[in-house]
């Protein structure tokens, strides 16, 4: 065990690799995270996230009314773009809306 462990030490990258890995584990930090102020970034927060939502649902109609003139002029291009705009504006919405499964 005693030879193992020397030959490994003899290698540079190893002898690197072991001391930087056994300093980091003599360095650790506690880090203690306040709560204070986090009401306005919270608040902060909500603002964006409830105009993201109105923004993606304006997207969202945008991409229903695009979906629909290709329908109209039977253009498939019209027609995919259309429902790619209105996916991304539901996406959107949907993250915006989901604040709590991210703990905010």
């Amino acid at each position: 065990m005693k030879n193992l462990f020397m030959s490994m030490i003899k290698k540079p990258m190893a002898a690197k690799v072991l001391s930087l890995s056994f300093a980091l584990m003599l360095m650790t930090t506690r880090i203690y995270a306040a709560a204070e102020g986090m009401d306005q970034f919270d608040g902060v927060v909500e603002v964006i996230a409830t105009w993201a939502g109105r923004i993606g649902l304006v997207v969202a109609f945008f991409g229903g009314i695009q979906t629909a003139l290709g329908f109209k002029q039977d253009d498939a291009d019209g027609k995919v773009r259309g429902m790619k705009t209105m996916a991304a504006g539901f996406m959107v919405f949907g993250i915006s809306k989901s604040l709590s499964l991210f703990g905010l």
